[in-house]
C-alpha cells in the first residue's frame, strides 16, 4: 500500500500539486496519465523523496524501499552494462548471475558488453529495469518509461512488470491516452493537482474521453 494524504506542492506562486488524496494497492499497475505540466514528475518526485512536499503525508508500510526512475536514466555511463548489473549483483542478497537478468530484460550479449553512454534510451531503460529487478524495491515509479517507444519494447516491460506486481506497487507516468490504456484499463488522472481514477467504461462516454484528450492535448488527433 502506498497512502498519498492530501499531498500539496508549489513552486513560488505556482500550484502544481493541490490536494493529492489517494490509496495505491500492490499487485496492480497504475498508468499515472496528465498533460504537459500536469505536475507527473513533480509528485513522482516527492513520493520518492526527491523534493519535500508542501502539506499532507506520504505512508507506506515500514522499512518497504521507494524507488524512482526518472525519464533521463541516472546510469553510470563509463561503465558497460555488463559491469553495472555484475556491481549489482555483487550488493546482493541473492546469488543469482547478472546474465539472468540482462537476458530477462533482453539485453544481448553485444549490447551489454558496450558503455552505457552509447545505449539508446530503450537500452538504458531496460538496463535500469534489469536494476529494479534486483533491487526489488516495494514502490517503483517509472516516468515515462513508456512514452513513444516500440511496441516489443512496451510489450516486454509490461509483461516484466506484470510478473512483479503482486509484490510491488508500480505506478508509471504517461501522458497518452492508448499507453495508459495498454498499462490498465483503468486509469489515474492527474489534472487540477488532484489525482481521479477514470475506470474504463467510463472512458468509453464520448464527453468523457473527449475530455481527457482535450485535457492530454490529443484532442485534435482523435479520429472518430
Amino acid at each position: 500500500m502506498l497512502y498519498l494524504k492530501h499531498i500539496k506542492k508549489s513552486f513560488g506562486k505556482n500550484e502544481i500539486l493541490t490536494d493529492v488524496d489517494y490509496i495505491f494497492n500492490k499487485g496492480q499497475i497504475y498508468p499515472i496519465l496528465g498533460g504537459p505540466g500536469a505536475g507527473r514528475t513533480t509528485l513522482f518526485e516527492c513520493i520518492a523523496g526527491d523534493i519535500p512536499v508542501d502539506e499532507g503525508e506520504i505512508a507506506t508500510k515500514e522499512k518497504r524501499t521507494i524507488f524512482f526512475a526518472a525519464k533521463q536514466s541516472v546510469l553510470p555511463m563509463l561503465i558497460t552494462g555488463y559491469q553495472f548489473i555484475s556491481m549489482l549483483c555483487d550488493m546482493s542478497r541473492e546469488d543469482i548471475e547478472p546474465e539472468y537478468y540482462l537476458d530477462k530484460v533482453k539485453i544481448s550479449p553485444e549490447v551489454r558488453d558496450r558503455h552505457i553512454s552509447d545505449y539508446s534510451f530503450e537500452e538504458k531503460k531496460r538496463l535500469q529495469l534489469a536494476a529494479f529487478l534486483i533491487q526489488k524495491p516495494y514502490v517503483m515509479l517509472f516516468d515515462e518509461a513508456l512514452d513513444y517507444c516500440t511496441d516489443e519494447y512496451i510489450d516486454d516491460m509490461l509483461e516484466i512488470l506484470g510478473e512483479m506486481k503482486d509484490e510491488h506497487v508500480i505506478l508509471i507516468s504517461t501522458g497518452i491516452l492508448e499507453i495508459a490504456q495498454r498499462i490498465s484499463p483503468d486509469v489515474v488522472v492527474l489534472n487540477n493537482g488532484e489525482l481521479n481514477q477514470i475506470s474504463y467504461e467510463t472512458m468509453q462516454i464520448p464527453e468523457i474521453k473527449a475530455a481527457v484528450l482535450d485535457i492530454l492535448g490529443e484532442a485534435d488527433n482523435e479520429i472518430i
